[in-house]
């Protein structure tokens, strides 16, 4: 009886562990699948459309979520608002195409964006108060057809400064374009506790683009107020009304300029219908405007310097043929137009944005002292993304020059290498420039000396970067004394700390050398009489 029950136990278990017969259904997902980034990111897009249906009828044919790409998208959509003139229900918003989408792919890196794109929109009148729609329906307007409404926001990390672009473009209307950067500052009130901030203003322009609106629109107005020249007449006093609080505020001559070329511009807008703009005119680093300059519109136009003009500044600032024409042709431009141009090319002012073009036109510059490190901070930015190494090398000669940028440029380069390849290249770099050797730059009898020479090498202030030279000064610099010297040498070898055995390795090989080096040094130099002071 055992024997029986003991083979009839090991059949069981031998079915048991056999695949065929213990697949009986089909695999579950696992609990990674099931709380996987897309379910997550599709449920919290379904709770705030949940959060919309409270506030008007959403329909919608199809949601794509990819939230490794930071995208969400939306196609098909019919939206019923619930508008308080609207009595009988009758608004209705098609969209083809609503996309939501952000830097997700690289966040938290130098600057957070957020971009809204609204493709093939449109809004029946019932959408819009009375009045507005009697007056779209008497221009010739069923409906209003928004091609695109664009709305683009970031805010960079570095320097604090947000910015705003939008487009609003309605078919058979208008294109309203407008873009805007500054940064928020701080203030204190008058008791020390926190008030309304300032605002540096670094960019500010808008531009209204006609699309036919203006011939659907004067259709419907009597004829008096289809004149150009009465339209700009009445233009001038209404303005000057509303700027001047109706009298109340006499007008400089800045805002009473402000008025007159606005209004000069809509005459010939409505002569020839074309394009309006309003730019700030600003210095190269902003201005700053305080709580009681943006407060009221008058100070607004002096302050920012508003001017109205046909077109951007920046269509006046296109590069001419010729000027493009020197591209093929480097050997004919002198040392500063190519700085410029590659400036140009680097940041697409006036021609189309080209890194690979600014390589040919500035290495040859590289050979003069007088503009090596102009170039090479170009260069470098241009090969930042591409050539790492190559881009680390130039870093290193715009270092040395003391070119503004450099430094950032050197610390974004090596985030991106290993340190081994660090301390090749910034070796090579001494060596193939025949740099001077580091006992040669020791001069006078004052060890911050040293270490002043030790900060520039270590961060490379005026220096190409070399953390061998910034350990032998910072070395040469405790041994005479400098009491801040230790401290900054422990900050050097943290640098290599904590990065594998293989970048140990290397640094403690290098940090042998330049130790015999700086010993050897310090007794052939007699550097112990210069810094010694006797009690």
């Amino acid at each position: 009886m055992n024997k029986i029950y003991s083979l009839s136990t090991t059949a069981l278990a031998l079915c048991l562990c056999t695949p065929a017969l213990a697949q009986t259904r089909d695999p579950l997902p696992t609990l990674g699948e099931f709380f996987s980034p897309d379910r997550i990111a599709t449920a919290i897009a379904h709770a705030g459309i949940s959060g919309l249906r409270t506030q008007m009828e959403l329909q919608y044919d199809h949601m794509s979520v990819d939230p490794m790409r930071g995208i969400v998208s939306l196609s098909g959509i019919v939206a019923r608002p619930q508008l308080p003139y609207d009595q009988a229900s009758q608004c209705e918003i098609t969209i083809a195409r609503v996309t939501l989408s952000s830097d997700f792919t690289s966040p938290f890196q130098t600057a957070a964006e957020v971009n809204l794109n609204v493709i093939g929109a449109r809004a029946n009148l019932a959408c819009f108060e009375r009045d507005m729609a009697v007056g779209l329906r008497t221009a010739g307007y069923r409906d209003l057809p928004i091609d695109q409404f664009k709305l683009r926001g970031s805010y960079t990390y570095a320097t604090g400064a947000t910015a705003i672009d939008s487009t609003v473009a309605i078919n058979g209307l208008a294109v309203l374009d407008y873009s805007a950067s500054g940064t928020i500052l701080p203030r204190l009130g008058r008791y020390g506790v926190p008030a309304e901030p300032a605002i540096r203003v670094t960019r500010a322009v808008a531009t209204l683009k006609d699309d036919g609106g203006w011939a659907a629109i004067s259709q419907v107005l009597p004829e008096n107020l289809r004149d150009p020249v009465m339209i700009r007449e009445m233009g001038t006093q209404g303005v000057s009304g509303m700027l001047s609080q109706d009298g109340l505020r006499p007008l400089g001559a800045v805002e009473r300029r402000f008025v007159g070329d606005l209004m000069a511009q809509v005459e010939a807008y409505v002569t020839d219908p074309g394009e309006i703009t309003i730019e700030a005119t600003l210095p190269e680093n902003g201005i700053t405007l305080e709580p009681e300059m943006y407060a009221d519109p008058l100070d607004l136009i002096a302050g920012l310097g508003l001017q109205v003009r046909a077109t951007p500044l920046a269509r006046s600032q296109i590069l001419s043929l010729d000027a493009l024409a020197a591209v093929q042709t480097p050997e004919t431009l002198s040392d500063d137009a190519r700085i410029a141009l590659a400036t140009a090319l680097l940041d697409g002012n006036g021609v189309p944005r080209s890194t690979s073009m600014v390589v040919g036109l500035l290495e040859p510059l590289l050979d003069a002292p007088a503009t090596a490190g102009a170039a090479a901070v170009l260069l470098a930015r241009a090969q930042q993304d591409s050539d790492v190494p190559n881009a680390y090398r130039h870093a290193l000669v715009a270092a040395a020059a003391g070119e503004a940028g450099a430094i950032g440029l050197l610390d974004r380069l090596e985030a991106r290498m290993t340190t081994q390849a660090v301390l090749a290249a910034q070796d090579l770099h001494l060596t193939t420039t025949g740099a001077p050797a580091p006992i040669a730059l020791v001069t006078g009898d004052d060890p911050r000396d040293l270490r002043t020479l030790a900060l520039d090498y270590l961060t490379g202030t005026g220096k190409a970067r070399s953390y061998a030279h910034a350990y032998y000064y910072a070395l040469l610099a405790e041994a005479a004394g400098d009491i801040a010297a230790a401290s900054l040498r422990d900050e050097i070898t943290a640098r290599f700390g904590a990065r594998g055995p293989d970048v140990a390795q290397a640094w403690h090989a290098i940090a042998a050398q330049v130790e015999q080096q700086a010993v050897t040094d310090w007794i052939n130099a007699d550097l112990p009489a210069r810094y010694l002071v006797a009690e």
